[in-house]
This record gives C-alpha cells, sequence and structure tokens, in this order.
C-alpha cells in the first residue's frame, strides 16, 4: 500500500525525527512512503531512509507568521500542488502531520479517493497559542471543529491531547487513537557512545536538558532551580538546543554568575552523547504534546525529573513510577528534587523506565499505526 506523509517543513526536531522512524517502521512491512514537503535541510532529509520518496511543494514566499489573509493564499497554492501530487501517485492513505485543513478540503474535492488520517501531535488550548491574533485563533479553531470530523480517522500522540479534542472539538472518542510516538529507537544507543569533547568533561554531576530555547520549554525555571541548589552541590548544567529565548537565558546567567557551571550548547547534531554522559535529565516545559527526549532518556538510562505538564511526560513516567513529577514553573521544588536524585541511588527508577521504553519502540508503534492505516 501506498502511504503520503504530510509534513510542511522538515527542519531539525521531534517530528521529523518522528516520521523518520515511523517510516523505517512501515518500509519494513512492505509499505511505499512519500513524505510531502515545502522545504528540508539537508540534515533532516539524512533522517530518512533512501527509500522514502521526498516530493517538494518547493518554498513559500510567504512567512508562516504572516497574517490569516495571507495564510489562506498560502493554504490555497498548496492545496492545487498537493492535489496535483495526490492524482499523479494515487496514494491508498495520506497521514496529515500539518496541513491539515487542506488534507481535508482534498478529501472532499477528490471524493474520497484516499484515506485521510490526521496526526494531532499539540493540546488544541496550546496549539492556538501560535496564531497571532485572536481573530486568527478563532478563525483556526472553528476551521477545525468544522473539518476534523470529515477525517476518516484521527491519532492523538498522547491520551491527554486525545481527552482535549473530544472537549474542544466536540470529537466522536472512539474516532480518535492513542498512538505515543515511536521514540525508542535502538540507533540512539549508538550515537550514545560517541565521544564528548574534552572541555566539556567534568567531575562534577551534570544535568543535561534538551529542547527549543523558547518560552514554551521554560528553560528560566531550570536555571532557577539551578541557581538554587549549585552552591550546595557541585554541579554542571548543560542545555541543548537553539532559540528566542537565548538572549534572556544568557542574561540570567550572567546576573547570577553561573556561567562557570551552565554551557549553552546550542544545536547538536547528537544530543544523545552529552545525555549518556549526564546524572539527570531535565524537561521543565510549559505544555507538550508528547516528550520524545524523555523517552530517550529512559531508554538510555538516565534519570528524568519532568514538569508535570500537558499532555505527555506525566503518561511516559506512568504517573511518576519511571521518573519524577514537579508542577509546571515551580522552580523551589524542582530544584529539591535535582538534589534529592543527585544524592540517592536511583537504580530502582532507572529499571523502571528502561522497562517502560519498551512500549515505545518503532516495532509496536508501527503495528499501532497500521491497524488505523488500514483499517
Amino acid at each position: 500500500m501506498k502511504l503520503f506523509i504530510l509534513i510542511p517543513s522538515l527542519e531539525k526536531g521531534g517530528i521529523e525525527r518522528s516520521m523518520s522512524r515511523l517510516s523505517r517502521g512501515l518500509l519494513s512491512e512492505g509499505w511505499d512512503v512519500s513524505i510531502i514537503s515545502e522545504k528540508s535541510s539537508d540534515e533532516s532529509i539524512s533522517y530518512f531512509d533512501e527509500r522514502v520518496e521526498l516530493l517538494s511543494l518547493g518554498s513559500s514566499f510567504i512567512d508562516q507568521n504572516s497574517n490569516i489573509l495571507f495564510s489562506i493564499f498560502k493554504n490555497i497554492i498548496y492545496y492545487f500542488k498537493i492535489r496535483k501530487y495526490i492524482k499523479k501517485h494515487s496514494p491508498d492513505v495520506l497521514l496529515a502531520v500539518k496541513n491539515i485543513p487542506v488534507s481535508i478540503v482534498l478529501k472532499i474535492s477528490l471524493k474520497n479517493k484516499f484515506k485521510l488520517i490526521i496526526r494531532e501531535a499539540v493540546d488544541p488550548k496550546y496549539s492556538s497559542i501560535t496564531q497571532r491574533t485572536l481573530f486568527s485563533r478563532f478563525f483556526v479553531n472553528n476551521l477545525k471543529k468544522f473539518l476534523y470530523p470529515k477525517a476518516d480517522n484521527i491519532i492523538a500522540i498522547s491520551e491527554g491531547v486525545k481527552q482535549s479534542l473530544v472537549k474542544n472539538f466536540r470529537l466522536d472518542s472512539l474516532k480518535i487513537q492513542t498512538i505515543y510516538n515511536p521514540s525508542a529507537d535502538e540507533k540512539i544507543l549508538s550515537l550514545a557512545k560517541e565521544e564528548v569533547d574534552l572541555d566539556l568533561i567534568s567531575d562534577r554531576p551534570l544535568i543535561v536538558s534538551i529542547g527549543r530555547l523558547t518560552k514554551q520549554k521554560d528553560h528560566i525555571t531550570l536555571l532557577k532551580a539551578f541557581n538554587e541548589i549549585h552552591s550546595n552541590i557541585d554541579c554542571n548544567l548543560y542545555i541543548i538546543g537553539e532559540g528566542s529565548e537565548r538572549r534572556n537565558l544568557e542574561q540570567f546567567i550572567k546576573d547570577n554568575n553561573i556561567g562557570n557551571k551552565v554551557k549553552l550548547l546550542g544545536y547538536q547534531n547528537n544530543p544523545w552523547k552529552f545525555l549518556s554522559k549526564s546524572n539527570l535529565f531535565v524537561l521543565p516545559s510549559i505544555w507538550e504534546g508528547f516528550g520524545n527526549v524523555i523517552v530517550e532518556s529512559m531508554l538510555i538510562g538516565i534519570p528524568v525529573v519532568s514538569s508535570d505538564c500537558p499532555s505527555g511526560p506525566r503518561e511516559i513516567l506512568n504517573n511518576g513510577q519511571s521518573g519524577k513529577l514537579f508542577q509546571v514553573g515551580d522552580y523551589k521544588h524542582l530544584a529539591k528534587i535535582i538534589e534529592d536524585t543527585i544524592l540517592s541511588d536511583n537504580s530502582e527508577l532507572i529499571n523502571h523506565a528502561k522497562l517502560r521504553s519498551k512500549d515505545f519502540t518503532i516495532e509496536k508503534i508501527t503495528q499501532e499505526y497500521q491497524k488505523v492505516l488500514t483499517y
């Protein structure tokens, strides 16, 4: 069977890694997989198996932050380009990771010539935050309420996302399947063994956090927690990722004179080699759809501390059995958990986490996707 996966842009992030892993799993089951994307980087393309066909929509002259009218115009352009690919290649299934309204309109206009599966990765309460105006938030949310029921099936990447879809869009819960991301990729284990630059190696305990430097990821809470404990415990903190909040984080580090212990390492092709050398991974996000790097840490055998944010972390960590949770933004509680974890024997927690990570293997998640794709 032929599957099209629609991703507007192939950047260097969690969506691309998740879809590349899913593609590998489906290829091994005999699927013919193609990716439709607006733009890509050489590195993101390298994530994918060479058997995956990459179909380009071409770069758009309309910025993603343009107003709602320009966004509508952009989607009209994409509609005709994607329609052309569908008529030429005749896929059996279209998996819409983004550009969901365009996908639904395509299904309607082409009179059900393919099965449409929507994959929703973010709680609707938070996805609307990315819209720049109240009008665009209102427009997009109401468009989704109207269009989502017309899809054949919907995949939510966590139970929290599913419940929010049911509540906010009044969808039939039976039409939505919760399927987690295939984050427990065995390839990570070999990448984690790579050496780290000698000047980054220390005898001090190491805390690592991985994620874009944005307000959503809330690294400032982690820095506040670290500032509470670094005088009690001689440890280092490495934050891996790049983004718009870098300047604010650098200013906090400077103002609190912790630059000798905290490093902002920027984007790294292989963050897992740093993760494997750490004593603790911390995810301080305000919200997540899932939290791939939590599973990756569990697989490698690194203790996890995460904010109890919507929607994925509590589910992944089995209500705290496979990792520790703190309330969003509570840096004092986070500081205490970090201190306790560094000073404790975490072997039981690590064993729980490694066992739990088996629920997120490529093989297991591929089988769950196949049930929906072929239903």
